[in-house]
């Protein structure tokens, strides 16, 4: 294919017709940026040294596939750069190996959830049944249970498995933000834009599945924009009169209560019901104790190979004390209590861990103190604090609790101490 210097499309050949999916129509009326990743790259090559040549991420109608692309100057009579000519050679590598570069692959299946509780069990297998539905899933539970591997086990349990799993949380992006990240933006929609503009999560995830996590955050004005894409399947961009029509299967996750949200004014009553058509409430762990035991021994198994720790045969004692213990936190809580045993036992001799605690740690593994159950926890959070050197939203977030839970925390430890 050929485009002048702004990426307009000047000729095409049926070869990339076929490979991007698109008739001639609507191929030319796309702009090479929107074509494939890293035009600035290719377009400044040209004008530096006449040619370029690298990998780049090419985005057909259904798929994001890696192709060697070598790009060519063409001048006119006057001996002024006027076009350029494109070749592209596909890689041999698979769509997930490709998928995986750009980091929109699924990862988790359901074989890789542990459980044996009844319920727990009951609700892989609905989530199973739902898979290949296209109508939107709405997981609730609270932080720590899980919900994005349920999602990504879902798409990849589902007929959309070798499409893009695009995952987005709500809650971490600011608010004058979450808008062009979803929808993307046109060249100069606004200060600060991308030159050629920026395809959105609504886009990118086109034929497959988007995880909208903590959709509970999502600001008022977006949510109205969201149900218009669940209701007709169209999106824009921002600073775009075109618009899209995409197939995208929506799951979405909350650990707030959306009904109290919706008598708040926060959340809209007609999108909830539009999310929640197929409900998955997901666990806390307090909820499926018999379960700890079995995360106790994968984590310890997965993390120290990961870390290339040897693992810690915990005491009978201090896994029954973990079963009655209610885990705020939830399955991240006991993973990062996993991962905090194996990294305390390997640097006793660290600055930063004083000698009392190491004698902590290694009495509560070694079973050489009692196990009181508020002691524990207090250890736990004091142990946790100083591995991140009294770091209040790092511990919080390894302890799987918010800021202001771990301020009341600590000021009733201290409150004991006294």
């Amino acid at each position: 294919m050929a485009t002048d210097l702004n990426g307009n499309v000047k000729i095409v050949n049926k070869v990339i017709l076929d490979m991007f999916g698109y008739t001639k129509e609507a191929f030319q009326a796309k702009k090479a940026y929107e074509l494939f990743e890293g035009w600035e790259d290719v377009i400044k090559s040209i004008k530096d040294n006449n040619s370029y040549s690298g990998d780049v991420l090419v985005h057909s109608k259904k798929n994001v596939l890696e192709y060697n692309l070598n790009a060519y100057s063409i001048y006119d009579s006057g001996t002024n750069l006027s076009s350029i000519v494109y070749l592209f050679k596909e890689i041999k590598r698979t769509r997930k190996q490709a998928d995986k570069i750009a980091k929109r692959q699924a990862i988790y299946t359901f074989d890789k959830i542990i459980g044996q509780n009844k319920e727990f069990v009951r609700i892989i297998e609905l989530a199973k049944k739902i898979s290949n539905s296209r109508s939107t899933i709405l997981i609730t539970g609270e932080s720590g249970t899980g919900k994005e591997v349920f999602a990504q086990s879902i798409h990849n349990h589902s007929n959309r498995q070798k499409e893009p799993f695009i995952a987005l949380n709500c809650g971490a992006i600011p608010n004058n933000l979450i808008e062009s990240e979803l929808f993307g933006y046109e060249e100069g929609a606004f200060t600060g834009a991308k030159r050629y503009g920026h395809p959105g999560k609504f886009e990118l995830a086109d034929g497959g599945t988007i995880f909208l996590d903590e959709i509970g955050a999502m600001p008022l004005n977006l949510q109205t924009r969201l149900l218009r894409v669940i209701e007709e399947g169209i999106v824009s961009k921002i600073g775009s009169t075109k618009e899209m029509v995409i197939d995208v299967r929506i799951i979405a996750a909350t650990n707030m209560d959306l009904s109290d949200e919706i008598k708040r004014g926060n959340f809209r009553e007609d999108l909830y019901y539009r999310l929640n058509v197929l409900p998955l409430r997901l666990l806390p762990l307090r909820e499926r104790r018999e379960d700890i035991p079995l995360l106790l021994e994968y984590f310890m198994n997965r993390i120290s190979k990961r870390i290339n720790k040897k693992p810690i045969k915990l005491p009978k004692e201090y896994i029954e004390t973990l079963i009655e213990y209610n885990w705020p936190g939830n399955i991240r809580e006991l993973e990062n209590l996993i991962e905090l045993i194996l990294n305390t036992e390997s640097i006793h001799n660290i600055n930063n861990i004083s000698d009392k605690k190491v004698y902590r740690e290694n009495s509560i593994i070694n079973g050489e103190r009692d196990f009181n159950l508020e002691n524990l926890i207090n250890n736990h959070i004091i142990t946790t604090l100083d591995y991140f050197q009294g770091n209040i939203t790092n511990t919080a977030k390894a302890l799987g609790i918010g800021r202001n839970t771990l301020y009341r925390r600590l000021e009733k430890i201290r409150s004991k101490d006294n």
